[in-house]
């Protein structure tokens, strides 16, 4: 199971974002109100993902104007990043 919440500037993702969890998790991501010029997404708490989360997270950085900083990906999902060849797309990286 997913959780999402938004505090100010920070979004955090955790638990389970897997394809089951992509539609709930687009939504909340798509209703982030636009007038916060950057975001930061927080995902030290992710425990599953799989290719459907990323093609949620493109979808979502490609319709927002938003700048997005990510913080806290899970060692193994950087590596699944770049193995896709995804890993361009996440800048901003923070540990």
């Amino acid at each position: 199971m997913a959780n999402f919440k938004i505090d100010g500037t920070v979004v955090y993702i955790s638990g389970d974002i897997s394809i089951s969890e992509g539609e709930s998790l687009y939504n909340f991501l798509r209703e982030i109100p636009f007038f916060k010029e950057e975001i930061t997404v927080d995902m030290k708490r992710v425990e599953s993902w799989d290719t459907s989360s990323f093609q949620t997270f493109i979808s979502w950085m490609k319709s927002t104007e938003m700048s997005i900083k990510w913080k806290n990906i899970p060692e193994e999902m950087s590596s699944d990043l770049k193995i896709t060849g995804l890993s361009t797309l996440f800048k901003g990286v923070q540990k």
